[in-house]
């Protein structure tokens, strides 16, 4: 084998999706990263949507780290791993006890200082590798003494601040709306105790919108103007351009600027969509090819590798909501209502239209824009089913 041919193949691909990314892999958000630090530093709760995969974890975990190089202690909890409210008692003590014990200080002499007041004793447990975890079998304490270790659990942040005498902490609770789903008291409880807080700021990171709707936006909602709302947006094109092109071309693998352009193009710049389509086309970048057919190759392999994914979302739809969605890529999202529209796309009577968009937007695939046309979410779903249904490849 030619030795330009076996470096090649030996070059290790610069593009990652799917999982929190740093350092060299972080896409630059230096204006995001900015904003949010001095918020938080400041005192002031946050509240950053985006839709999933957009690269908000990976984004508030850089924040962190800024945050504790500057010596703000962060306690961090996904609460999409929280399935019980017994089960967010422990995840959130044990969060803040990772983020605000001392390094000089035992995890047990922690405990014993912060918690030794809770109507419920936390049971410490070491693991082989010395991280520490608490679990108060609250479960079976009744939920009023559950609703009381969880006042005293959110109350916390701000005493071990005032004792410590910090001048602030921070939480952050990402995917929280998902606490909707262990119930609405929750959230509202949660709510009284942050409102007097002054010490604690928390970012609250959130991309499920039908439960953020109820959570922070609806008139009764239990957070609503609890916090500044970020939305985040796609990266902007040129510097999410000039990162992908620095990255094929330190990996000995360039590609010239229109192949990269039409790539963030067709993604919108969506962090994750566009790593992941770079993905396969470092993989197909030294293909005789066009840039024209080497970004069409390149998305092919992606829906290959997506193909079980994209055919459970499919099969979970009714024929009503394929219909649909297949008249969506057709024939754009606009008027979907009208006779002309559903006649052309049998799509049926308006009623049979509502339900359907109605079950789509509650399943997260699609989503109404501001210019009032319906969307489908998921970039790559669109076209798996321009490519696969309406197409009929293979």
């Amino acid at each position: 084998m030619p030795a330009r041919v076996k470096a090649a193949a030996a070059a290790t691909n610069p593009f990652r999706f799917g999982r929190i990314v740093s350092g060299d892999a972080f896409t630059d958000r230096e204006a995001d990263l900015l904003a949010l630090e001095r918020e938080l530093r400041g005192g002031q709760n946050i509240l950053i949507e985006a839709p999933r995969r957009f690269g908000k974890t990976s984004l508030i975990l850089e924040v962190k780290r800024h945050l504790e190089a500057g010596g703000i202690p962060v306690a961090y909890l996904d609460c999409m791993l929280v399935p019980s409210r017994a089960r967010l008692a422990d995840r959130l003590a044990s969060a803040y006890l990772d983020a605000f014990k001392n390094p000089a200080q035992r995890a047990e002499d922690w405990v014993v200082q912060h918690l030794k007041a809770f109507r419920v004793r936390p049971t410490l447990t070491l693991d082989s590798e010395g991280h520490a975890s608490l679990s108060f079998e609250a479960g079976s304490a009744g939920a009023p003494n559950l609703d009381a270790l969880l006042e005293q659990i959110f109350q916390e942040p701000e005493v071990i601040a005032r004792e410590g005498k910090k001048k602030r902490v921070v939480v952050i609770l990402d995917e929280f709306q998902d606490l909707m789903e262990l119930g609405v008291t929750l959230l509202r409880q949660l709510r009284a105790v942050i409102q007097h807080q002054q010490h604690v700021s928390y970012a609250l990171l959130g991309s499920r919108q039908g439960l953020l709707r109820r959570a922070v936006h609806d008139r009764n909602a239990p957070l609503l103007k609890m916090a500044r709302p970020y939305p985040l947006g796609p990266l902007p094109r040129e510097e999410f351009a000039t990162f992908l092109m620095a990255r094929f071309r330190a990996s000995g693998r360039p590609l010239p600027k229109d192949a990269i352009y039409a790539l963030i193009d067709f993604t919108g710049a969506h962090p994750n969509d566009t790593q992941e389509a770079a993905h396969f086309l470092w993989e197909v970048a030294l293909l005789p090819l066009s840039t024209q057919e080497l970004v069409s190759t390149a998305i092919a392999r992606v829906l290959d590798a997506e193909a079980a994914q994209m055919t459970v979302l499919w099969h979970d739809s009714a024929p009503a909501q394929r219909n649909l969605l297949v008249a969506l890529v057709e024939w754009g999202g606009r008027n979907i209502y009208r006779e002309d529209y559903r006649r052309r796309a049998n799509l049926g009577p308006a009623t049979t239209v509502q339900r359907a968009i109605q079950t789509l937007i509650d399943r997260e695939l699609v989503d109404l824009e501001a210019s009032g046309a319906y969307t489908i979410k998921e970039r790559f779903f669109e076209e798996w089913i321009r490519r696969r249904i309406i197409g009929g490849e293979l």
